[in-house]
């Protein structure tokens, strides 16, 4: 297939994908709640985790929200095997992405990047995308789902971006995981030990939020710079 038709075609795919999950009753299907209570229907099935696996691998290629289905599988699963499964499917979904917008959109973006910062970025990622997508991974606002397109239409290599994001993804993973069973328990009754896990979970949300900074120092510190 053509360059520029596997591009448009990419293109088209999320544009499709927004306006139908967007636009359209299906919007209703994809909510919070709905999908909350789709989970909690089948978390007892021996074949609810892979379900939960399979959708999350689906939703990040159509751009639902990473961080909903996340917190989703918290709230279904409980902290321990929801963590477990969070990470099995962020990553699968990271690289279902990953892959999409490889084969679709990388020849397109490679032929236009000739010369500037964007093809030397380009070009370096190859030998630095591991610290790249891992840093990248530690800061919150970074859209999960962009920075899955975002890898795939550069040139860095899938190990170090398998490696990145596995390693990048595990502490907010865990943490919003925890928060949504902390949240689950608070609601469902409303005790001490419901309220500290909650304030626990609350207290380590705001702590991810320096973690780049930290890895940032820890990395000057071993190089010798301040």
């Amino acid at each position: 297939m053509n360059k520029k038709l596997k591009f448009a075609a990419f293109i088209a795919v999320l544009v499709l994908a927004g306006v139908i999950f967007r636009s359209t009753p299906l919007a209703q299907a994809v909510s919070k709640d709905s999908i909350l209570a789709f989970f909690q229907t089948i978390r007892h099935e021996w074949w609810g985790p892979v379900v939960f696996i399979l959708i999350y691998g689906i939703g990040c290629v159509i751009a639902l929200p990473g961080s909903l289905l996340t917190l989703t599988g918290g709230a279904v699963f409980g902290m321990f095997w929801g963590t477990i499964y969070n990470v099995l499917a962020a990553n699968f979904g990271a690289s279902l992405a990953f892959f999409t917008a490889r084969y679709l959109g990388r020849d397109f973006i490679q032929g236009l990047l000739k010369n500037g910062k964007l093809a030397d970025f380009d070009k370096g990622i190859q030998s630095s995308g591991f610290k790249t997508i891992f840093r990248l991974r530690l800061i919150p606002v970074v859209p999960f789902n962009g920075l899955n397109f975002g890898a795939g239409l550069s040139s860095v290599k899938y190990r170090d971006y398998l490696l990145g994001s596995f390693l990048g993804m595990l502490p907010g993973t865990f943490i919003y995981t925890y928060f949504a069973d902390a949240l689950l328990q608070g609601v469902q009754g409303a005790n001490q030990k419901a309220f500290l896990n909650l304030l626990i979970a609350s207290l380590l949300l705001v702590l991810i939020s320096f973690l780049p900074a930290i890895y940032k120092r820890i990395q000057g510190a071993r190089y010798g710079k301040v």
